[in-house]
């Protein structure tokens, strides 16, 4: 059983265990990441307009979830990545993160938008307990023999 989990903010410091948690994962290891690159690439992305932020157990990540309020079609919140440890994994930790991608969003736009590969049956499954529909495929859009599922969630304001 893992120990209450906490969101915060990514750091700079979090962007190397960050990367090694999605590469150690299915979706790392099918699209060739590297920790040095994906650590990189995270570093860039906190200095942008995106959230980065992170889910705590016991002081160890447990995972993390990068998001581009604006990123689907310019107007709906874009889920770019979530990932956590194998070990955190069915803990909450996962939910917790989606939890706060919508909590950070609500006010940006309509709908929540991510893609999910084809492979990663899990993930789907995950999303659509969550609320989540399959609402259209992306063949070789990230990479060539890898479809890509546009997953939607709508939302209604609250009154």
């Amino acid at each position: 059983m893992m120990a209450a989990l906490f969101i915060r903010d990514m750091a700079e410091a979090d962007a190397i265990d960050c990367a090694a948690i999605v590469c150690a994962s299915e979706i790392g290891r099918r699209y060739s990441f590297t920790p040095e690159s994906m650590a990189t690439t995270l570093r860039t992305a906190l200095k942008g307009d995106d959230e980065l932020f992170v889910a705590e157990a016991d002081g160890a990540l447990a995972g993390f979830a990068w998001a581009a309020p604006t990123g689907a079609f310019s107007s709906a919140p874009y889920l770019r990545l979530i990932a956590t440890t194998d070990a955190a994994r069915g803990s909450g930790a996962g939910s917790a993160l989606l939890a706060e991608f919508e909590a950070r969003t609500r006010s940006v736009g309509r709908d929540w938008c991510l893609l999910v590969s084809d492979f990663n049956s899990a993930a789907q499954a995950f999303y659509e307990r969550h609320g989540y529909r399959r609402a259209g495929a992306l063949p070789g859009f990230a990479r060539a023999g890898i479809t890509e599922v546009l997953m939607v969630k709508k939302w209604l304001p609250a009154d």
